[in-house]
């Protein structure tokens, strides 16, 4: 029929509604893990008080802060005072005067970096210096260490003094009682010339300050130093100070008693 027709008809002229679009959900990009950052060594930081001074009651310098190893704030000459240059103005250079007056002081300087610049046997600007101090303490200290125990055990082990030692060298080198055939002593004596210069020599090469007072490497055959923390770290050098201290005390004393005439041991 005609309604029909007309139906199907506008039926044809109608458009599908498009069909409903159906949302997609991005996944967030996948976040990587950050790198995991070793983080550095770092010196504890400590102030003025944090430790024992060298006596009670003992007033603490201002140039020592407690931030070196085995800081007691002992200084009695104030030897490792930063130094101070006082910087003068020019002195009056009149001829036709009859007095010039001197300059007058303009200012005062103070030095901040005092690390070795060249590679030579005293590579340091300042002599009187801390850090510098600190190197020769060391050193001191080791040498110390290792000479008290050395005169210990030579004489428990030959029962010479330390002090006679040399006499006996004279007659014929020998370590700790068995004799050294072949070597005089000329020839033990330049063997000791050219291993300590070398050694000497290799030392002040070495610019950087730290690894010149802690070289590591062999000289920390068990690894303390390395596999330890910051504050462990400390720990350490400071045990290290102590022990060279009374050594160097020790030393002290049986060069005293050698005077007297007596030996290390009783």
């Amino acid at each position: 029929s005609q309604v029909y027709g007309d139906a199907r008809a506008l039926a044809m002229f109608k458009t599908k509604a498009p069909a409903p679009k159906t949302a997609v959900k991005k996944s967030a990009p996948a976040k990587k893990a950050p790198a995991k950052k070793v983080a550095a060594k770092k010196a504890p930081v400590r102030k003025a008080g944090d430790d024992e001074l060298w006596r009670p009651g003992a007033v603490r310098p201002a140039w020592l802060d407690g931030s070196l190893p085995g800081d007691r704030g002992f200084d009695p000459f104030n030897l490792s005072k930063p130094i101070e240059y006082v910087q003068f103005d020019l002195d009056a250079l009149d001829g036709s005067a009859a007095t010039n007056p001197a300059g007058r002081v303009i200012g005062k300087l103070k030095k901040t970096d005092n690390k070795p610049k060249a590679r030579t046997i005293v590579p340091y600007d300042e002599s009187f210096d801390i850090m510098r101090f600190r190197e020769c303490e060391l050193l001191h200290s080791r040498w110390a260490m290792l000479g008290l125990v050395g005169a210990t055990a030579a004489e428990a082990a030959t029962g010479i003094s330390w002090a006679d030692a040399g006499k006996v060298e004279l007659e014929q080198p020998q370590y700790l009682g068995f004799p050294l055939p072949g070597l005089s002593v000329a020839s033990l004596t330049a063997i000791e010339v050219l291993a300590m210069g070398y050694l000497e020599v290799a030392r002040s090469a070495e610019l950087d300050q730290n690894k010149r007072m802690y070289p590591g490497g062999a000289f920390d055959p068990l690894g303390y130093v390395a596999n330890a923390d910051a504050e462990e770290e400390f720990r350490l050098k400071t045990a290290e100070l102590k022990h060279g201290r009374l050594a160097m005390v020790g030393m002290l004393i049986i060069s005293i008693e050698a005077a007297a005439g007596h030996g290390v041991l009783p």
